[in-house]
């Protein structure tokens, strides 16, 4: 080996110019290469995995009624509420879960740009330096030795195993992503109800102490009717328990208000102070919204997009476990000086290259390997069925909201109507008290009943709007 060196050698410092003699390892190396394009197999689509997860297919429409058209975009804007875009626009700036999430799809992106970098060759550089000498200033003298090398080596993914690793990294970066604008999503959803729940509890509030002031007058009036003998003291007692129920009514209201200003305080990344200043009054709700077709929220709602790419992820992982089991190549080159003694001896160059192929092959791992594809199987088929349950969870809430949204404006309307019968009953009911028809004890029942019935209906108003929200989210529709 050495002679063979030397020649070589002699012959460049001969003729001035080097004889490339290309080894057979890179030849063999380089058409491996040219086999290298095996495509990385495609994941099946998320209809196909539907299909195959549920043993069925999504219904051309919707079971609940449901008015036809194309989903509605911007549907923050359908409330025609200034404050609730403004308040929406400090959470999307603010609110911290978020900037969590934003920061996660950002190490999935770090971490699928990693992946592909096993694609591309690695280059290193080294160096060394030593210096030899003896304690007896023997002939053997002082002898210094320095050399540096670059270094090229690449891995040949000639079976897809580096691509097959790389396509899930980036699948499972998507999916954070689709994570991330669902979290969006669904942090508006919360915080339309949350804005909304502050208004109804405030209005409540103004009701619950309007119930009070009605308890009171009705306790005097009890109070004087039984110090005139008219009433027992029982009457007393229950009408002075309804007085304390209903202050405690309030407080009660006091403290569910007080709590949904702070949610809204929490979500705009504030202390929860209770010092955010809401309005006190409802918006006309916006008229029904189109459905859309069931096949379409697949690929709309970003939950499901998500379960698709986790999906995908593992069945790339699949593969790779696969490749892994077949053999590897791949090719290394160096260049650099060095000035050592063996060098010197060989009268040789201080400078030199070489490439080399590298071949490695599993023969027995234990069972290792194959039982990696077993894992990575059951993996996917896991990964599979969440796949499906999403989206029969995603068919369910779009189906519920559906249809609570009929059920919930009738049940308004009775309300609505009780209203205004009660409204009635209490102006008559005022007319004959100013007749001397009726006591004052019966009007003061009467706006008590009217109240109750406003609460009543504040709560049915608040609870349409919060159906519709979660229609919005259900159906996928941005906002």
């Amino acid at each position: 080996m050495i002679t063979t060196q030397i020649d070589r050698h002699r012959s460049i410092r001969s003729t001035g110019r080097p004889k490339i003699h290309m080894p057979r390892t890179v030849v063999y190396s380089l058409c491996a290469l040219l086999l290298s394009g095996c495509r990385t197999p495609t994941p099946p689509s998320n209809q196909e995995m539907l299909d195959t997860s549920l043993r069925s297919i999504s219904p051309e429409s919707w079971s609940s009624p449901a008015r036809a058209g194309s989903v509605d975009t911007g549907w923050i804007k359908t409330f025609q509420d200034k404050e609730l875009e403004g308040f929406i626009e400090g959470v999307l700036q603010n609110n911290l879960d978020l900037k969590s999430a934003a920061v996660q799809v950002e190490a999935a992106a770090a971490t699928a740009r990693r992946a592909g970098a096993a694609l591309m060759p690695k280059v290193t550089a080294a160096g060394s330096s030593r210096y030899l000498d003896s304690f007896d200033n023997s002939r053997l003298g002082d002898r210094e030795n320095t050399g540096a090398q670059l270094i090229v080596s690449w891995e040949i993914d000639v079976w897809g195993r580096v691509r097959a690793g790389r396509a899930a990294a980036r699948s499972n970066y998507e999916a954070t992503e689709a994570d991330y604008e669902f979290a969006r999503m669904s942090i508006v959803a919360l915080a339309t109800k949350t804005w909304y729940l502050a208004t109804e509890t405030s209005l409540q509030l103004d009701y619950a102490k309007e119930v009070v002031e009605v308890q009171a007058s009705t306790l005097k009036l009890v109070t004087a009717k039984f110090d005139e003998g008219q009433v027992t003291q029982k009457e007393v007692y229950l009408s002075s328990a309804d007085l304390h129920t209903a202050k405690d009514r309030v407080q009660q209201i006091m403290i569910a208000h007080k709590e949904a200003i702070r949610a809204l305080e929490l979500l705009l990344g504030r202390y929860p102070a209770t010092e955010l200043e809401i309005m006190k009054k409802y918006v006309p709700l916006p008229p029904p919204v189109p459905a859309g077709i069931p096949s379409e929220i697949l690929e709309r709602r970003p939950d499901l997009v998500a379960a698709e790419k986790r999906a995908a992820a593992a069945f790339h992982l699949v593969t790779e476990a696969k490749m892994a089991r077949l053999p590897r190549l791949s090719l290394t080159g160096a260049a650099g000086y060095s000035n050592s003694e063996l060098l010197q001896i060989m009268d040789a160059n201080e400078s030199y290259w070489t490439v080399a192929g590298n071949f490695l092959a599993p023969i027995y791992t234990g069972g290792a390997l194959k039982e990696q594809v077993n894992i990575r199987t059951a993996q996917q088929e896991a990964v599979l069925l969440q796949y499906g349950q999403t989206a029969l969870k995603a068919f369910s809430e779009v189906e519920t909201a559906l249809a609570n949204e009929p059920l919930l404006a009738e049940r308004e309307k009775f309300l609505n109507a009780a209203l205004e019968d009660n409204e009635g009953a209490l102006d008559i009911a005022q007319i004959q008290f100013d007749n001397g028809k009726l006591d004052l004890l019966s009007v003061l029942q009467m706006q008590e009943r009217v109240i109750a019935s406003k609460i009543s209906h504040i709560s049915s108003r608040n609870e349409r709007i919060a159906q519709r929200v979660d229609l919005h989210l259900a159906l996928g529709g941005s906002f």
